[in-house]
């Protein structure tokens, strides 16, 4: 490629170089006619840049219209308001290539170049579970540790608000707040007491330390406020509402929208229009299968109760994980994948025998050499998915505020029913030290939650949900690779994570390496062992970590 002087300076402002053959696309390229400029490299042997030119110049797809020649200028001299409107000739050009092109021949994957960046206030807890499972969608949420809730910020579905169960509903989320308020006070005293400031300030960093009397004091306040709403959390309904700014491709959106449409709380219906209206402003000729879509409805809707089973089966149950797959010859397959990725040519099955004649010792050596070089910082096992490739799925039986979390590690596949109290429900252990108020408190908001759901169900079962406190209990089943599996363990077994989905992850970890010891180095599991000295005592340190560490305010 070549470019004239003025062409540079023009692209200059689109793109990071004129010349290497990667660079980046700023900002002042709309996302739309990005994801258009780069759909033409599948049928046009131009660069980006050369496209990005003829956008400018109103000649796309070697189709002349009347040429832009001001743009030209003005962006050559420097006289414009804002690079992007150089590319406004391009950008309906763009459009009729879409409206022509996308869904047809198998182009829809235009659509997923194109990211839109999303933020929703004041929606449901509901709203942000539906979100988080789309696996495409990346988003960051208002904290339960950081943020306080009040009466003001819960969500009132306006078919209940209209029936004669308004006053019910009102009262139990009320009933909720109060108790999380007061809880929220009891939790802090509670805290400080175990932790006095100057204990406290004795297990610091010394950098901590030499700051200032005010930053260290709200330094420590900062730290007891949120491990007292750590606490108090389980409390809050799921009618509380959020603020969630996402970013997900224009497939994906489009998809979302059309299943939306028909889903059974008006909360999801209203905001698939909001989404179809605010990202159409983004990509208008990408959303563009928006219509209501009845078989996604049907699902949403749960297929019309033709899977329900009767109130009597159902019964309540406690913390805990259970294996539902995997594979029994892991390690040998592991190694063949990775023998496999390692080598020139070859087949999994040839490679499959040759790990099969393999000591576990010599297995076990492969792998300790694999990971002696990988550090804190590591995430992966592998930059490729080869040790991905074997497949493991459980079941977590935990509370909805600790599932919010296990829900969005996005890679796994998941799957969960709808909330219901019924399950029974999860009290922190610390509650019971907090004394006869904090568990009168924790009881008092379960009750209630639980007969209001019971009487809001049989008339609006899916609304019922937003009653639910997150310490009722729930199940997520995941199912993902062995990689997905050490890095999510990892991740949530960190001392300053919440003490309810912590203690998940060693229950996950425990079930994991009973089935798969290897992933420690054992060739069988030391049954008569606790969990912590089989992981301390591991002949294999560096596969599956944990963060076995702890805190002054979290155990």
């Amino acid at each position: 490629m070549s470019f004239t002087d003025s062409e540079k300076r023009i692209l200059e402002h689109f793109v990071t170089s004129c010349d290497d053959r990667i660079y980046a696309i700023k900002h002042t390229v709309p996302p739309e006619v990005f994801g258009a400029l780069g759909s033409y490299f599948s049928r046009n042997p131009k660069d980006f840049r050369e496209h990005l030119l003829d956008a400018i110049k109103g000649q796309i797809e070697e189709e002349e219209i009347e040429a832009a020649e001001k743009n030209l200028e003005w962006l050559i001299n420097g006289n414009f308001k804002s690079p992007t409107d150089a590319i406004s000739s391009g950008i309906s050009k763009s459009q009729e290539f879409f409206r022509k092109w996308y869904g047809k021949y198998s182009h829809k994957s235009i659509a997923n170049t194109v990211w839109i960046p999303m933020v929703g206030t004041n929606v449901s807890q509901l709203f942000a579970k539906e979100l988080a499972y789309d696996q495409l969608a990346f988003f960051i949420e208002q904290s339960t540790r950081y943020v306080k809730w009040n009466l003001d910020k819960m969500f009132c579905d306006s078919n209940i608000m209209k029936s004669n169960l308004r006053d019910i509903y009102l009262s139990s989320l009320r009933t909720s707040v109060e108790a999380y308020d007061r809880l929220s006070e009891i939790a802090v005293d509670f805290y400080k007491e175990k932790n006095p400031f100057d204990e406290w300030l004795n297990e610091q960093s010394e950098e901590l330390k030499n700051s200032s009397k005010k930053f260290k004091e709200n330094t420590y306040n900062r730290l007891i406020r949120g491990a007292a709403l750590d606490v108090s959390r389980f409390l809050l309904p799921q009618a509380c509402l959020t603020n969630i700014a996402w970013i997900l491709d224009a497939r994906s959106t489009e998809f979302d929208i059309a299943a939306w449409k028909g889903h059974p709380l008006k909360e999801i219906r209203e905001s698939a229009e909001l989404i179809e209206k605010h990202a159409g402003q983004i990509a208008p000729s990408l959303l563009k299968y928006t219509e209501l879509n009845d078989y996604y409805a049907d699902k949403l809707n749960n297929y019309n109760k033709i899977f329900e089973i009767g109130w009597s089966k159902k019964s309540s149950f406690g913390k805990g994980v259970d294996i539902i797959s995997h594979d029994e010859n892991s390690l040998d397959k592991t190694i063949a994948h990775l023998m496999k990725r390692h080598n020139f040519g070859g087949t999994f099955k040839q490679r499959y025998y040759e790990a099969k004649e393999l000591s576990f010792k010599s297995q076990i050596n492969l792998l300790r050499r694999m990971t002696e070089k990988r550090n804190a910082f590591d995430e992966w096992v592998e930059m490729d998915e080869d040790f991905d490739l074997m497949k493991i799925t459980f079941e977590i039986r935990t509370d909805i505020g600790a599932i919010r979390d296990w829900r969005r590690h996005q890679k796994w596949d998941r799957g969960e029913p709808l909330y219901t109290l019924d399950n029974g429900y999860y009290k922190p252990f610390m509650i019971e030290e907090m004394g006869d108020e904090a568990n009168d408190l924790f009881d008092k908001v379960m009750e209630t939650a639980h007969n209001t759901e019971q009487k809001i169900k049989n008339v609006f079962p899916f609304q019922s949900q937003y009653v639910i406190p997150m310490a009722a209990m729930h199940s997520i089943t995941m199912s993902a690779g062995l990689d997905q599996l050490q890095y999510m363990l990892w991740t949530r077994s960190t001392p300053q994570g919440n003490f309810s989905y912590r203690e998940d992850a060693f229950n996950i970890a425990e079930k994991v390496v009973k089935v798969h010891p290897w992933l420690l180095g054992y060739k069988s599991y030391p049954e008569e062992k606790e969990f912590l000295e089989v992981y301390k005592e591991a002949p294999l340190k560096n596969l599956l970590k944990l963060q076995t560490g702890r805190t002054a305010l979290h155990v």
